[in-house]
């Protein structure tokens, strides 16, 4: 069966947005690979972001991740977080939303693994350079 995250943070976003409300997305700064800035973070590194469509551009979410961009003190900043980093939904006016449950395939170490695996291995081997076929005319 599918992790059910995914789906539950897609149908409250667009419910919080098909309602006229401001939703807000509470997350665990803990987490590997979130990207946000740490001038904002709590001391329960914790942080909360607007993602109305108005505050946020370039707005992308798959089964593994959230990410856009936005501004910060009128600084554009690319945010990232991943779907195990959520901790919670809700809107601004009235703090109706979901508090994500824990599943397996959304712990932090099921996450470093799938993204281990995706990642390229390095080589020192370098490709030798074709010679040019342009010449300069003067």
């Amino acid at each position: 069966m599918k992790p059910l995250r995914y789906y539950l943070y897609k149908a409250y976003y667009e419910w919080l947005i098909d309602s006229d409300y401001t939703p807000y997305l509470l997350v665990d700064t803990n987490y590997a690979d979130v990207d946000v800035p740490s001038e904002f973070i709590n001391n329960e590194n914790k942080i909360v972001l607007n993602l109305s469509p108005y505050s946020i551009g370039q707005y992308s979410v798959d089964h593994e991740a959230i990410s856009f961009n936005t501004r910060f003190n009128g600084l554009l900043r690319d945010i990232y977080i991943p779907l195990g980093a959520m901790v919670a939904l809700y809107s601004k006016e009235g703090g109706d939303g979901v508090m994500f449950q824990e599943e397996d395939f959304y712990t932090e170490e099921e996450y470093i693994k799938r993204h281990q695996q995706k990642k390229p291995l390095k080589t020192n081997i370098t490709k030798p350079r074709k010679n040019s076929k342009l010449k300069i005319l003067k």
